[in-house]
């Protein structure tokens, strides 16, 4: 026998069992647990970005609140704004107060999202979890600030 040759073996009919079906048995036993892995890794993975953003959303909208002559509206416009940025389209925002004057010392806005209304796929691991996210910023026109003596 020479050096790096490989022995052949021949096959003979009836020594070896038969495999046919076995790779569709194996398949059908790994493909739902991969499959449940991948989904869920999706869905938690889109929960935790709509997380994320609604901190961020609630935020923003709290610090276009905070300058002097802003409007509830344009709080709730930009937290819907950036919401609308990763698809995000059912949901809840509040600003407290409700009317903002020149005596008003701070700025709460908070974000409520439906987790199942904005799922990529069945939320069958969240059911019926709601976001909620909130952010109060001290505005900067309130009449309380003197300066010096």
């Amino acid at each position: 026998m020479k050096l790096g040759c490989k022995k052949r073996t021949k096959r003979r009919l009836g020594t070896m069992p038969s495999r046919h079906g076995a790779t569709i048995v194996e398949f059908a036993l790994v493909a739902p647990i991969f499959f449940i892995l991948l989904f869920g890794g999706i869905e938690f993975a889109t929960l935790s970005t709509i997380r994320a953003t609604s901190h961020n959303a609630a935020y923003e909208g709290a610090r276009k609140l905070v300058i002097p002559g802003a409007d509830v509206t344009v709080g709730i416009a930009e937290a819907e704004r950036i919401m609308s940025i990763i698809g995000v389209d059912t949901l809840a925002v509040t600003v407290t107060p409700n009317v903002i004057t020149n005596n008003t010392r701070e700025v709460t806005v908070s974000i409520s999202i439906p987790y199942k209304d904005n799922a990529v796929f069945v939320p069958m691991f969240t059911g019926g979890l709601t976001i909620v996210s909130s952010t109060t910023l001290a505005t900067e026109r309130y009449d309380g600030i003197v300066a010096g003596p």
